[in-house]
């Protein structure tokens, strides 16, 4: 009798061990809730330029473990999300990050381009795309943004509270703000 005791006690280890892997797998992808824009506004007042300072950015943001970049003529920046080689997860979590809810693409498109433009002073255009084709992107402009925002973006620097509760809570996370926003800023497909 103790001797099935042992064996079932090892199973149950075994099988909580692969579980809590599969879940920490999962969790390498950040989402918006994982973001600490304390943490984030610490790369204020970056520069296009600064590849290294860019790249810490864009890993700090929501998906931002799997992308690319690309500055264009010093002033725009192209971000390519998708899953590259070698990397520490895999095409299902991709998938299940990107495409399992409706509006994941659009509120992380959203969040990540207003974090571009509060944290890197001269970026004016931000475009946000898959690595595939069929896939929707969007390009946002500094300028055009803002005009919808209740404060420029140097004020958000240094108010985490005022960014979360402005921005996120007021725009990335509101149907109906959001999809003000992507009037203007229509995405593509």
């Amino acid at each position: 009798m103790k001797k099935w005791m042992y064996i079932l006690l090892l199973l149950t280890v075994v099988l909580s061990g692969c579980s809590s892997q599969a879940t920490k797998q999962k969790s390498d992808i950040k989402g918006i809730e994982d973001i600490s824009l304390k943490q984030l506004s610490k790369h204020k007042s970056t520069y296009l330029g600064n590849n290294s300072a860019i790249r810490d950015i864009l890993s700090e943001l929501p998906g931002g473990m799997i992308r690319e970049f690309e500055i264009v003529d010093g002033k725009a920046l192209d971000v390519t999300y998708g899953v590259k080689e070698n990397a520490g997860y895999t095409e299902e979590q991709f998938d299940a990050y990107w495409f399992d809810q409706k509006e994941t693409i659009e509120k992380t498109y959203l969040y990540n381009a207003l974090a571009l433009f509060i944290l890197v002073d001269n970026v004016e255009q931000v475009t946000l795309k898959m690595n595939s084709n069929d896939k929707s992107s969007v390009t946002f402009q500094r300028k055009e943004l803002e005009k919808k925002l209740p404060h420029l973006f140097k004020e958000y620097q240094d108010d985490a509270a005022l960014w979360q509760k402005e921005l996120v809570d007021g725009v990335v996370k509101s149907k109906e703000k959001r999809q003000d926003v992507y009037n203007k800023f229509p995405m593509q497909n």
